[in-house]
This record gives C-alpha cells, sequence and structure tokens, in this order.
C-alpha cells in the first residue's frame, strides 16, 4: 500500500507533477488537493497490480505461442518462417536477434521479443519486402496456433492481446488508468472510446485462460486488484470520463 502523504509531501508531490496532469484528478474531485492526491494514489496503486496481471498474461503467451510454433516450424521459427513477415514483424525479429547475436539459443531471441510482436503474429499480416501480401492466417494460425487456442478464432485472440498490448504500453509510460485506457483508431469520428480498467482485468483473465485454464483460475484469485476497481474513488473517475462529450466509456 502506499501511504497517505504529509501535508508537506503533498505539496512537494503537486510541485513535483505537471499542471496538466494533476487537473483531470482535480476536476473529477471537486477542485480539492487533497482529494485529487487521493484519487492519483488509487491511481498508481491500480497501474501497479494492473503492471503485475499484464507482466504473467505477457510472459505466459510469449512461451504458449512460442512454443505451439517450434512445434511445428522448429525452434528457430523465426529464421526458418521468415520469408512469411510482413516487414514490421521481419524487423522486429532482426532487432530482437541482433541484441543477442547471430546463432543464439531461441530462447534468448524470443525473450527479446516485445508484446507487440506477439499481437503482429496473431494478426492478419501487413505488406513483405517483396511487395506481396504475408497471410499470418494462412502461415501461423492454420497450421499451428489455432490448435493452441481451442474453440477461439484468430481474430478474438487477436484482439484480446491488441487491447492488452495498449494497456501496457499506457502503464509503462506511466499515463493514468483511473479514467480507463483509450482504444486507438476505434470508435467513432470526434470521439474517444475507453475501456473501463475493469474489462481490461477481464480481458486479461480471459487471455490467461485461454493460454492455460489453470492459470487462468490463478489469476481470478488476486482479488487486491477488484477491491481497488471497487473503490468509490475509481468509480468516481470513471462516472467523471464519461460526463466528457469527447469519450464513449465501455465500463
Amino acid at each position: 500500500m502506499i501511504p497517505p502523504p504529509t501535508y508537506d509531501e503533498q505539496r512537494a508531490l503537486i510541485a513535483s507533477l505537471a499542471p496538466a496532469r494533476l487537473r483531470r484528478f482535480r476536476a473529477a474531485v471537486g477542485g480539492a488537493d487533497r482529494a485529487a492526491v487521493e484519487l492519483a494514489l488509487v491511481d498508481a496503486s491500480l497501474a501497479s497490480h494492473f503492471h503485475a496481471v499484464l507482466r504473467l498474461v505477457e510472459v505466459a503467451l510469449r512461451e504458449h505461442l512460442h512454443r505451439s510454433l517450434a512445434a511445428k516450424f522448429g525452434p528457430r521459427w523465426f529464421e526458418n518462417q521468415r520469408d512469411a513477415f510482413d516487414e514490421d514483424l521481419l524487423g522486429q525479429v532482426e532487432t530482437a536477434i541482433a541484441r543477442v547475436g547471430v546463432g543464439a539459443q531461441p530462447g534468448q531471441v524470443v525473450a527479446q521479443l516485445m508484446l507487440g510482436t506477439w499481437v503482429a503474429v496473431l494478426g492478419r499480416g501487413g505488406r513483405k519486402s517483396d511487395g506481396t501480401k504475408a497471410s499470418y492466417s494462412e502461415s501461423f494460425w492454420e497450421p499451428a496456433l489455432g490448435v493452441a487456442f481451442p474453440g477461439r478464432t484468430r481474430r478474438e485472440v487477436h484482439r484480446l492481446a491488441l487491447r492488452l498490448n495498449w494497456a501496457r504500453n499506457r502503464i509503462n509510460h506511466c499515463e493514468p488508468i483511473v479514467f480507463g485506457f483509450p482504444q486507438p483508431g476505434v470508435g467513432s469520428e470526434g470521439r474517444q472510446l475507453r475501456r473501463s480498467p475493469a474489462l481490461i482485468l477481464e480481458d486479461a483473465r480471459t487471455l490467461t485462460t485461454a493460454v492455460s485454464p489453470e492459470l487462468g483460475r490463478w489469476a481470478r484469485r488476486w482479488d487486491a486488484v477488484d477491491a481497488l476497481l471497487e473503490d468509490e474513488r475509481a468509480q468516481a473517475a470513471l462516472d467523471h470520463i464519461a460526463t466528457d462529450r469527447h469519450v464513449t466509456l465501455e465500463r
């Protein structure tokens, strides 16, 4: 738990923050500094718990996909299937190999691949270096990955992973999450779609369960984050952002 600051510590905290960062917290609580700081601390606590959840999902998904691809194409699938990669994925794999050196063990290369890389593998595929279109459904999902997610479609797994990657990036960039997670490129013109922390948590638990039902059951017992989500200050923050005419909130 983050201890509440003393008056002097509160003044120091407020002084250390950009005015624009604290403005939304103030607006959500009616302008009072103490209440704004309390909400900011709830946000920090939520981000800490979400980081732990997303870390579990990322590591489990990475290994699950790697093992599935290796079972079909061999442990160095990232080399012997490179002709199937689009330009972006090829660049990410080449960067990972460069970091650990050509000939490094497969696990060393795989550990360098970011969550966004695995989201891409689950996607449709883009333009290849020869100008043709990559098809990850034909190259990866149908021969190797579909059986790793029984009862789920590629699109469903991709959307879950994509939303969690957006959440991961927001948390890693220290952006507030108590007001929801923006969904880039989704929503109607002039309105930003945001997904509530509770829905993102459910996305994480759903994807974890798809990777491993046992891990999924464990993730649902991480109930400290659920208690934070029910905090009246966290709920008030969502109520506040829901009044923004430029935002559509899913909750």
